[in-house]
């Protein structure tokens, strides 16, 4: 039976592979519309005056030679995306894991190799969640984590500083709790004050940024987020948020578009969510190796919630950090104790 679990995953890393390698040819063009713009900034084509957080990754993609090997990109990009997996669940863990919890972990293998087998933005957040998930062990990586996160904040995604603001606050509040349940109102009273902060300090709606992108960009309208409650009272936009939050961890718009890929990520990603709710209640109120991945991934939905456009967006801003929900199932699995 344990042999039949490392087929099972090394079946799912081959299949991956595979994918990742003829991506361009297999997955439909709209997944590679960032991918075309930063190929772009690489070559120099586009230029912008400022701070750009294309430009960044493009420059990031010269200096580390990444650029020059867009042939084999695709599958390096999904090697590393499968080493933070086999990092989450640990090799030898692998006869551990029951049949259904093998199949998030070849759902999110395959998921990696549709949305991470380009040149992208996400591709730079792969290692932050890898030193994430060590940082479990050390609070030194944990440390080293912070500083890169800071980084990737100030020169790539700018509302990476929310989620690190939000990933500290759970960080200590998550092993104080004395009920998963509590983690509801955490969250809603983390909603107000990030509307009262956003109409207070930057004079904007909780949910300019977003509106402002859709405003901007000609978006699918099939997937794009928009608010759900009309006006624009500090009441309206913190009930948009609460509400949006449900929409998003568990995207129906996803699952009832008729798009084969959109409905089966979108079931994929619910599953994922489901599971973290259902898990929540063997981390919270006690430290342990479930606080950091739990802390991140509730940090990270609540600013999506705010920040993301669209479901496409969405489904690419997640994938990474699938390995992270991992490192949280495996470290609530009672069948093996909390593993570290």
């Amino acid at each position: 039976m344990d042999a039949l679990k490392y087929w099972l995953v090394c079946a799912a890393l081959a299949l991956g592979a595979i994918v990742a390698a003829r991506s361009h040819a297999m997955l439909p063009a709209k997944l590679f519309l960032d991918e075309s713009i930063i190929r772009r900034f690489i070559a120099g084509t586009i230029r912008v005056d400022g701070p750009s957080s294309y430009g960044t990754t493009g420059w990031l993609y010269r200096v580390t030679g990444l650029a020059d090997i867009p042939d084999l990109f695709p599958v390096l990009a999904y090697a590393v995306f499968a080493a933070g997996v086999v990092i989450a669940i640990t090799w030898r863990g692998i006869p551990a894991m029951s049949f259904p919890e093998l199949v998030v972990v070849a759902g999110s293998l395959l998921l990696g190799a549709v949305y991470l087998s380009q040149y992208s933005k996400e591709f730079f957040v792969l290692p932050l969640v890898i030193v994430l998930i060590l940082a479990r062990r050390s609070w030194v990586l944990e440390a080293t984590w912070i500083c890169l996160a800071l980084l990737y904040a100030g020169f790539v995604r700018q509302y990476w500083f929310l989620v690190l603001v939000l990933y500290l606050a759970l960080r200590v509040l998550i092993p104080r709790l004395r009920s998963a349940w509590l983690l509801v109102p955490v969250v809603m009273v983390g909603f107000a004050a990030m509307t009262l902060a956003f109409n207070l300090v930057l004079g904007a709606e909780l949910t300019f940024f977003r509106t402002d992108i859709n405003n901007a960009l000609d978006i699918d309208r099939s997937t794009r987020i928009d608010d759900l409650i009309p006006g624009e009272s500090l009441a309206a936009q913190w009930l948009n948020a609460v509400v949006m939050i449900l929409a998003i961890a568990f995207p129906v718009t996803l699952v009832l578009s008729g798009d084969p890929l959109q409905m089966v990520t979108g079931l994929f990603v619910a599953l994922c969510w489901v599971l973290v709710a259902l898990r929540s209640a063997r981390v919270v109120g006690r430290p342990g190796p479930g606080v950091i991945p739990l802390a991140f991934l509730l940090a990270f939905l609540m600013v999506q919630t705010v920040f993301e456009p669209d479901f496409g967006s969405y489904m690419r801003h997640i994938t990474p950090q699938l390995p992270l929900f991992l490192a949280l199932f495996v470290a609530t699995d009672k069948r093996t104790g909390v593993r570290s």
